[in-house]
């Protein structure tokens, strides 16, 4: 479901990335977070844990590659932001991963955004709509 094409007004393809490989069972979000991080084209790493495969709506956790921005802010300024950092995690079913990717990337909706979305969910998580 992930890799296929996504459809819409214009069917484009997928642009994910999808590692299989045993020697990431039980990896934390941080170190996933950390792995990815080289990458700077990247907005968003989407992780299939332990939650995931134990729900039958087999949510994602969504982890926002962005939230390092922070770490340049000056604390003259910045200071609540700083010492109050939004949280960097959320749940996506499958069937939203590309909408929650591609507004990231085109920058229409922030990860802030889609954790109040998740919160409103009776399941905490983030439905394609």
């Amino acid at each position: 479901m992930l890799a296929r094409a996504v459809e819409g007004e214009r069917e484009w393809q997928a642009a994910v990335h999808l590692v299989d490989d045993r020697r990431w069972d039980g990896v934390t979000g941080d170190e996933a977070l950390a792995a990815a991080a080289w990458d700077g084209e990247l907005s968003v790493v989407f992780l299939a844990d332990g939650v995931t495969m134990r729900s039958p709506l087999r949510p994602l956790l969504a982890l926002d590659l962005g939230a390092d921005d922070d770490e340049d802010l000056d604390p003259v300024y910045y200071q609540e932001i700083i010492d109050s950092p939004q949280p960097r995690e959320v749940r996506v079913v499958p069937e939203a991963v590309h909408m929650v990717h591609g507004n990231l990337q085109l920058a229409n909706v922030d990860f802030p955004e889609f954790i109040e979305d998740a919160a409103s969910d009776p399941h905490g998580v983030v439905r394609d709509v």
